[in-house]
Parts: structure tokens; C-alpha cells; sequence
């Protein structure tokens, strides 16, 4: 019984970091937040979420961008937030050379989309 409390104690918290993290990132005006995924990896208890973003900077083929961040004041979790951010064309890109992380983000579900044409054409192309 205290695995399973524990299981359910992590996912709390770390649901209401997602949330408190989207939150913030849909008040962005200057790379604005079209929509997000929560995928899983390969670490249990950490967070793993796609933003795709307006104006994300680079080129249209840039590989996607990944960041790591810890647990902090900010954003209370458990575990590390894996952050993958791209621009619309540069998923795209990631799509046709048929990047590996986009296996596991296909199987992940929408946690925001800003309900435009280009997302939901983004999440047909993923396969979501």
C-alpha cells in the first residue's frame, strides 16, 4: 500500500507542476505556446513534456532542442523536467528524418493545444 501512495503522491505533484509550468508558458506573448505533449521516458517519476512553440528560434531544420531542469522554489516536483522545445517547422523536420524521440512523444497526450489549424495538423502529423 505505500508504493501505491507514493506512486500517487509523485504523479500529484508532478501533475500540478505541468500545470503551474503551462500556465506560465501560455501568458509568453513573444514565443507564444501552440501545444504541448507529456510524454514518458526512460526515468520513472520524472517529467517529460514537448512545447511547440511560435517563433521558436532556429533554423527549420534544427534538431530538437532539450533542456533538463531540477526540482526548484519555482516548481516543486519530483524527479526532473525534461523539456523538449521546437518550433512548428522544426517538428516537422523532426518527422521526416524520423527523429526517435518522436516515438515516445506520439504515444505521450496533449496537455495544452491553443486550438489553431497548425496544431491540430501538428498533432494529426504526430499521431495524436
Amino acid at each position: 500500500m505505500g508504493a501505491i501512495a507514493e506512486i500517487d503522491a509523485t504523479e500529484v505533484l508532478n501533475d500540478r507542476a505541468v500545470r503551474k509550468l503551462l500556465e506560465s508558458h501560455r501568458q509568453q506573448t513573444e514565443q507564444p505556446l501552440m501545444l504541448a505533449v507529456r510524454f514518458s521516458g526512460d526515468v520513472a517519476g520524472d517529467i517529460y513534456l514537448l512545447e511547440v512553440l511560435v517563433d521558436f528560434p532556429g533554423a527549420d531544420d534544427d534538431e530538437l532542442f532539450i533542456t533538463d531542469f531540477a526540482p526548484s522554489a519555482s516548481l516543486v516536483m519530483l524527479g526532473k523536467l525534461h523539456l523538449v522545445l521546437a518550433s512548428p517547422s522544426q517538428i516537422r523536420a523532426a518527422i521526416k528524418r524520423r527523429d526517435p524521440l518522436l516515438d515516445d512523444i506520439s504515444k505521450g497526450s496533449v496537455v495544452y493545444s491553443d486550438g489553431s489549424k497548425i496544431a491540430k495538423t501538428l498533432r494529426k502529423e504526430l499521431g495524436l
